[in-house]
C-alpha cells in the first residue's frame, strides 16, 4: 500500500504527485478494498482472504478484523468516515465501527451492525451521500436499499425500504445516486439504471465495452452523471433516472398536506427543471419498467 502527496497550485489544479510513505506489506491475496476517512483520521485496506486493516496515515496498524466471510469481495469506508464495510461469499454485509476517543485518539474497531436479507452472497454494495442508506447487490439475483440511520447502539437493526431483480448474470458491480434515490448496477457490459422509490427498472444501456466488463461505476457529486469505467476508458452518462424520481418525489410530496407557499414553489420548481432536462434529451417524464 503506497501513499502518495498530492501538490495543489493557488488556481487548484494540481501540479505535482509524489510518494509519501509505503506502508508494510500485509496480505499475500488481492486486496479488494481501499478507503479514506474523510476525516483524515485512518486508511483501511482489506483483501480477499477476510482481513481488513485500519491504519493510521503514518503506517502503523491500529486494527485488524476478520471479515468473517469466507471470501471477501468488497471493503469500502463509509462517505461519513465513521464506518468500514465489508461483503463476500456470505450474504450478510458486515459494518464496524471506527471509534476514536474526544480527544482524537483511536480506541477501538467494534461491531455496528449488518445488513440481511439476500439469499447468497453480496457481491458490491454502495452508500448515500450521508450515508443513511445503503444498497446491496447479491448473487441472488436480487438488489435492496435499506435506511442506516439508526441506534444500532439500542439494538435498532436497519430498515429494508425497497427491493428488486437485477438485468444481468454473474458479478455486479453497484452505486447508489447521491439522495439515495437511484441504484445503478453494472453487470458484464451493461448498466441498468432503477428507482429506489418503486423498485423498477428505468433505464438499460447496453453494450457499453463491447469487448470487456464493466469494472467500476459510481454517480458524480450531485448525482447528474453516472460513469462507468472499462476497457481503460471512462464513459459519463446522464442520470436520466435521477430527473425521473426528482419529479416523482416532488410530486409526492406536492400532494401533502401542510406545504408552506415557499415549499410548494421550490417543489413545482424541482419538477419543472427535471421535466424540461428530460424533454431536450426527448426522454419520457415517467419510468417505463424495462
Amino acid at each position: 500500500l503506497e501513499v502518495y502527496k498530492v501538490t495543489r497550485r493557488t488556481d487548484g489544479w494540481i501540479s505535482s504527485i509524489s510518494k509519501a510513505i509505503t506502508f508494510p506489506k500485509q496480505f499475500s491475496e488481492e486486496m479488494v478494498g481501499i478507503g479514506v476517512a474523510v476525516s483524515g483520521r485512518y486508511i483501511m485496506s482489506c483483501s480477499a482472504a477476510n482481513q481488513l486493516v485500519v491504519w493510521d496515515l503514518k503506517g502503523a496498524v491500529l486494527a485488524t478484523v476478520d471479515t468473517c466471510l469466507l471470501h471477501t469481495y468488497r471493503a469500502k469506508v463509509s462517505p461519513c468516515g465513521r464506518f468500514v464495510v465489508a461483503s463476500g461469499f456470505a450474504p450478510d454485509v458486515r459494518v464496524w465501527e471506527v471509534v476514536f476517543a474526544r480527544t482524537g485518539e483511536f480506541k477501538q474497531v467494534s461491531r455496528a451492525f449488518q445488513l440481511a436479507g439476500h439469499t447468497s452472497g453480496v457481491y458490491d454494495f454502495s452508500f448515500s451521500s450521508d450515508s443513511t442508506r445503503m444498497a446491496t447487490v447479491s448473487k441472488d439475483g436480487s438488489w435492496k436499499v435499506f435506511n442506516t440511520n439508526i441506534e444500532f447502539e439500542k439494538g435498532e437493526d436497519p430498515h429494508l425500504l425497497m427491493t428488486g431483480k437485477y438485468n444481468g448474470s454473474g458479478s455486479a458491480h453497484l452505486a447508489l445516486s447521491p439522495n439515495g434515490e437511484v441504484v445503478a448496477i453494472a453487470s458484464g457490459p451493461s448498466l441498468s439504471l432503477y428507482s429506489a422509490l418503486s423498485g423498477v427498472c428505468d433505464k438499460v444501456i447496453d453494450n457499453i465495452y463491447p469487448s470487456g466488463s464493466i469494472t467500476r461505476v459510481l454517480f458524480d457529486s450531485a448525482g447528474d452523471h453516472v460513469l462507468t469505467a472499462g476497457e481503460k476508458h471512462v464513459r459519463v452518462f446522464h442520470n436520466v433516472t435521477g430527473r425521473r424520481t426528482a419529479i416523482a418525489s416532488a410530486r409526492l410530496r406536492l400532494s401533502m398536506a401542510n406545504n408552506s407557499a415557499a415549499t410548494k414553489e421550490r417543489l413545482e420548481g424541482i419538477i419543472s427543471t427535471a421535466e424540461t432536462f428530460l424533454k431536450s434529451l426527448k426522454e419520457p417524464l415517467v419510468t417505463k419498467a424495462k
